[in-house]
């Protein structure tokens, strides 16, 4: 007997059997950078790289091409992008909850113009270094007030740490930068000094000045190390801010960054000024002491981690943060204030 053969089935009516392409999370990303609220932060800060090209143009030729001067500028274009990268890891937290806030953008956004033409007004007292510090903090101030009026103040206090870390733009003005110097001067100095007693090398200090048998070296200004000293302060605020919870343990961990600087600067200086007074005085002239520092500097590094690590002992593993990709990000929008 035989049976009839089954037709092609046909889904019930209504029904679409197209297959549906899921969402990947690249292209969740391309959307949310999209949105409305994100390019008008975005023509927000072409607008100001325009606004203030002058003063940028000169902060980056001085970061890159800066002599012994200026050379304390270096570390200042890398902070808008180590703040970017901050926001990027955090983004769940800072942007759980934004709305429009164009009061108080409005208020910081003419805050920061206004000194903008102060800085240009008053060029001849302020001088040139000065006025440089002063545009970069309006150009910052600048930027903090397109973030409120595009994301609001709940934005601003839950991204707080990475948001004010781009103030480390602003270059530090040399009559805030001296203390530092001349701190890192004799706190390397006294551990030069206690080097030499320890190893039972004759020698004899006169403030910044030790004396030995056949060399004399001063600690000058630049030999205080402010290159290493500014990193490894930054490294310490934003290791600090990753890993330890309790604020009075991130003011630890940067409070050891000048000590760190001073210990491992005062030994280069001994290192240095034993081969000189051992083996050659050139050595106090020759690539060794200008291109050794990065030794050094790792050698803080590895201090400063150690410091790290003994301050969060008893501490849980920290949490990898919300904002990891891939967790979904809820965002909570209000109408304009």
């Amino acid at each position: 007997m035989s049976t009839p053969s089954a037709g092609p089935l046909l889904p019930p009516a209504g029904q679409n059997l197209t297959p549906r392409r899921r969402a990947t999370p690249i292209a969740g990303y391309v959307v949310k950078m999209g949105s409305p609220r994100n390019m008008l932060f975005l023509i927000f800060v072409i607008v100001s790289l325009f606004v203030f090209q002058i003063p940028l143009r000169a902060l980056l030729h001085y970061s890159l091409w800066g002599d012994n001067h200026y050379g304390k500028y270096s570390y200042t274009m890398a902070i808008p992008f180590i703040g970017m990268a901050l926001v990027f890891f955090e983004r769940n937290k800072i942007f759980s909850n934004v709305q429009y806030c164009i009061r108080a953008g409005v208020i910081l956004l003419l805050t920061g113009l206004i000194l903008n033409w102060f800085a240009e007004r008053a060029l001849p007292q302020l001088g040139a270094d000065n006025s440089l510090s002063t545009k970069i903090l309006a150009l910052v101030i600048f930027w903090l007030a397109g973030f409120i009026l595009c994301y609001g103040t709940r934005a601003l206090r839950a991204g707080a740490f990475p948001l004010l870390f781009l103030l480390l733009t602003v270059p530090i003005p040399d009559w805030l930068l001296d203390k530092p110097i001349t701190a890192v001067q004799y706190g390397s100095t006294e551990v030069c000094s206690l080097l030499f007693n320890l190893a039972g090398v004759p020698a004899l200090r006169n403030g910044l000045e030790i004396s030995l048998p056949r060399t004399t070296i001063e600690v000058a200004k630049q030999c205080a190390g402010i290159h290493s000293t500014i990193a490894i302060f930054i490294i310490s605020l934003i290791f600090g801010h990753l890993y330890l919870p309790s604020v009075w343990k991130k003011v630890v961990l940067v409070l050891f960054a000048l000590p760190v600087v001073c210990v491992t600067n005062g030994l280069r200086i001994a290192g240095l000024t034993l081969l000189a007074e051992y083996v050659d005085a050139s050595y106090l002239y020759g690539s060794l002491h200008h291109h050794g520092g990065i030794g050094f500097f790792l050698l803080a590094l590895l201090f400063l981690f150690a410091i790290l690590h003994l301050l969060r002992i008893g501490q849980s593993p920290p949490a990898l943060r919300e904002s990891l990709p891939g967790t979904p990000l809820k965002i909570s929008d209000s109408r304009p204030s």
